[in-house]
């Protein structure tokens, strides 16, 4: 998989990656965990969160998995395909920052 042609992702889709890369989550527990890291900067509401939860299944992302304790509640799991588009996002972003730190601290343009 390219991963590159999937890059930049969407503030939102790299969250809810990220706090599914610690473990499995049903959707009330990604929206809070999602709050949390992001200190409060992204809100999910149910609707967009199933509309992206249900892309990245169907890109192989993520999986649904069985709950332990509430078949009811539909959990979800990162996939090995997820995990690496999860991965280049991160390098992504770390080698921006690592061009904007140097040029931020000399007060330099670039």
């Amino acid at each position: 998989m390219d991963t590159d042609t999937l890059l930049p992702l969407a503030p939102r889709d790299l969250l809810i990656l990220s706090v599914l890369s610690d473990a499995p989550l049903h959707g009330y527990g990604i929206i809070k965990a999602v709050e949390a890291r992001s200190e409060s900067g992204v809100l999910l509401d149910p609707a967009n969160l199933y509309r992206a939860l249900r892309r990245m299944r169907r890109d192989g992302w993520l999986e649904e998995v069985a709950s332990a304790g509430d078949s009811r509640r539909r959990t979800f799991a990162l996939t090995g395909a997820g995990r690496a588009v999860l991965n280049a996002e991160i390098g992504r972003l770390e080698r921006l920052l690592a061009h904007a730190r140097p040029r931020l601290a000399q007060g330099t343009e670039g």
